[in-house]
Order: structure tokens, then C-alpha cells, then sequence
């Protein structure tokens, strides 16, 4: 073979491998990048969606027909089904924008970006504690925040002008994983892992959590408890958190949240702002953290969203009742009834959630944010909170266990 018939025959290899492997990850798409039909037994579940999801996720929200959008973090993404019974009832099209360890700025910036996109009617906000807190030396950020390299997927910029960026950081989001050896090797995980036990995201976002009960059978619901209970403290005790800064300052995040919801009620669309529910041993980690005062501080400046009138509500789901309470320590390899682990409840609890948040005044889970009632049921809290402590010292005992180490 003449060197010119063999340097044409590589390069027709080369391109014919460039091809089947970008063909492959097009066709399985690992990540949810490309909008693929889902076939059952082939890609249907996406055990690598969870690795690349804050570059696919809000590529996927532009693409979807949507009128519905739940906004927040990990909590949300597990939580939230677009499937549930009663949107599907009310003709709801529903995305979950939940974004798996997002800072505020990419939460309301991505659910920003849709908004400005499409005709939503309803926004729901899961709000977490920990994504609000500051510290006593903060500083207020100017508007518009500083650019974030995350910020290039988004269409719009803060203020609504298109993204110069936008085009660019797409094309990278949808070119490299067709010409990338791990877009290969997660294509092929993705064809080998269509299994019950595999994590995997759905089309309109929802993370089923096939994997916590695959874990929770194998290992046990305290293994996962044991994992993740470290981490809280961690989180919790790494700064001299406050629920403000200054002379009663909120932090940034809270004023995000603030110009998100003006911007959402601008456009008359109807507003769900809850507090994501927490299972006890979350809610004792705050406490012997000593962050109880400063939580009891935010959900009193979460009361001054009520004065945006009748299209805002404000919900907290995290007063303390049987559902938040199963034991943990005596459990075995059975999912606890609502939540996975301390910080991640389960779709059935998700489901009362939105039942709740829609009108449905026979769920006795969940209490409307109300400055008029907030101060008794801070105090009633406080009351169940210690009555639990006293009768569950071994419960107490394994979270506080987690401090001294």
C-alpha cells in the first residue's frame, strides 16, 4: 500500500471512529444533553445524568414544554415528581430545575433564564437554611451580581439582555461530550447500567433516588445517616454562621431571593416558596450547632414575602411532626417511610408537599409562614424539639456523637 492509500485509509478510520462515537453518545445520551426518546432497556435510565447535570440541566429546561417550574437544590431534584397524579390532573407540564449542590446565584439565575423563555404560570421554591446564611463581616454584592462561569449557558444576563457567551458555551456543552472518550465510556455505562439499582434522572428532571434504595437495602438506613450526618456538621460548624449580617442585613442570597420573586410577580406568575422538610437528626444537628436562633431569625424574614399579596405563599415544611420523627437507629434495611437520609426526603413526602402547596387543605403537613402566628410556632418548636431530646437520648447521642470527632 502506497503511502497515500494508507494516510486516506487512517483518515477514513479516524473519521468513521469520530463518527460511531459521537453517534453513540447522541443515541444513548448519557446525560440528557441531546433530548433522546427514552427506550426501555436501552437508555431509559441514565446512571451518569447525576455527573453532568448542572452543564445539561438548564439546556433541558429550554427544550421543555413546561408551564410549571420547581426551583432549588438536591432536595427538590429527589423530592418533587413533574409526574405526581395531581398535576397531571390539573394539566400541569412540569420541570424540576432542582440543581444538586448549586449556589443560590445558579438556582434563581437558570430559573431566571427559563422564565424569560417560556409561558410559566407557577414557579415553586424549595429554600434551604444553609443556602441563606451569612456571616457578621458580610458585604453587600452589587447589582448585577458578578458573572459566574456558570453564567455563560444562561440566554439572558441578570438584567434580560441576551448572553454574548450564550452561543459559544452551548455548542462546547453539546459538541465535547460526542468527542470525548468519557462521553464514550458513559454512553457504554449507560447501555450496561440499565439496572433497578442505577441512579438516573428523568426528562423533566426528577432524580428518582433508585440509588439511596438500592444503598439502604444493602447497607442500611443508619449507613446512610452515618454518611451523610458528618457532612451537615460540617457545614454548619465551618463558619461563625448568622441569619443576617450587619445591623440586620439579609445576606445576598436572601436579596436574590427577594429580586427572583419580584421579577417572577412582575410577570404575574403565581409563587410557592417553601421550606424543604427535615428529618429530626438534620434539625439537631442546627440546634446543638447553635444555629437554632438564627434559623428561628430566617423564617421570620421569610414572613415579609406574604407582603407581596395573594400570588405569593410561603410554606414551611419543616416543623417538627410524626413525619419528620421516624427512628433511625432501630431501622433496618427498609427506607424510612419519608426520607432517605437527614437532609433528603422521598417522593411520597414530596407528593403531600404538592398536594399542600396546591390548595389541599385536608394535608396536615406543612404551615403557612405567617408573622401573625410565626413567634408561637417558633416557641411550639422549640417545645418539640426538647420533649424529643429528653425521650430519644441514644437518638441525640449518635448525631452529637459527630461533634466530638
Amino acid at each position: 500500500m502506497s503511502m497515500k492509500k494508507f494516510f486516506f485509509a487512517w483518515l477514513a478510520f479516524v473519521v468513521l471512529f469520530f463518527a460511531a462515537a459521537a453517534g453513540l453518545t447522541w443515541f444513548t445520551d448519557p446525560y440528557l444533553m441531546y433530548g433522546q426518546a427514552p427506550i426501555a432497556g436501552i437508555n431509559a435510565i441514565k446512571p451518569e445524568a447525576g455527573t453532568h447535570s448542572r452543564q445539561a440541566r438548564l439546556h433541558a429546561a429550554h427544550r421543555a414544554d413546561m408551564d410549571v417550574l420547581i426551583v432549588g437544590n438536591s432536595r427538590v431534584e429527589m423530592g418533587l415528581d413533574p409526574d405526581n397524579a395531581l398535576f397531571k390532573s390539573r394539566g400541569d407540564r412540569v420541570f424540576n430545575l432542582g440543581l444538586p449542590g448549586s449556589p443560590i446565584g445558579m438556582q434563581y439565575g437558570y430559573a431566571l433564564d427559563v422564565v424569560r423563555d417560556k409561558d410559566i404560570k407557577m414557579v415553586l421554591i424549595g429554600v434551604d437554611f444553609l443556602d441563606f446564611v451569612t456571616t457578621a463581616d458580610s458585604t453587600p454584592e452589587n447589582w448585577p451580581p458578578a458573572p459566574r462561569d456558570y453564567d455563560k449557558r444562561r440566554k439572558y444576563d441578570w438584567d434580560g439582555h441576551a448572553n454574548p457567551d450564550y452561543r459559544l458555551q452551548k455548542l462546547r456543552d453539546l459538541a465535547l461530550p460526542l468527542i470525548s472518550l468519557s462521553g464514550v465510556l458513559d454512553s457504554i455505562s449507560t447501555l450496561s447500567g440499565q439496572k433497578p439499582n442505577s441512579s438516573s434522572l428523568t426528562a423533566d428532571g426528577f432524580n428518582p433516588g433508585r440509588d439511596m434504595a438500592w444503598n439502604t437495602k444493602k447497607e442500611g438506613v443508619l449507613a446512610l445517616f452515618r454518611q451523610k450526618t458528618p457532612q451537615l456538621v460540617q457545614s454548619f460548624t465551618r463558619k461563625d454562621w448568622r441569619a443576617f449580617y450587619g445591623a440586620g442585613h439579609w445576606s445576598n442570597e436572601l436579596a436574590l431571593l427577594d429580586r427572583f420573586v419580584r421579577e417572577l410577580r412582575a410577570r404575574d406568575i403565581e409563587v410557592h416558596i417553601f421550606v424543604n422538610p427535615y428529618h429530626i437528626h438534620y434539625l439537631q444537628v442546627i440546634d446543638r450547632a447553635g444555629l437554632w436562633m438564627e434559623f428561628e431569625k430566617w423564617k421570620m424574614a421569610l414572613t415579609t414575602f406574604e407582603d407581596y399579596g395573594d400570588g405569593v405563599q410561603v410554606v414551611d415544611f419543616s416543623r417538627i411532626t410524626p413525619f419528620h420523627t421516624e427512628p433511625v437507629l432501630s431501622a433496618g434495611r427498609t427506607p424510612l417511610k419519608w426520607f432517605w437520609e437527614p437532609a433528603h426526603y422521598r417522593r411520597e413526602l414530596g407528593d403531600l408537599m404538592i398536594r399542600r402547596l396546591l390548595g389541599d387543605c385536608t394535608v396536615a403537613f406543612g404551615q403557612t409562614l405567617s408573622a401573625d402566628s410565626l413567634r408561637e410556632n417558633l416557641e411550639a418548636d422549640r417545645r418539640v424539639l426538647d420533649a424529643w431530646q429528653q425521650a430519644n437520648p441514644d437518638e441525640v447521642g449518635f448525631v452529637n456523637g459527630f461533634f466530638a470527632k
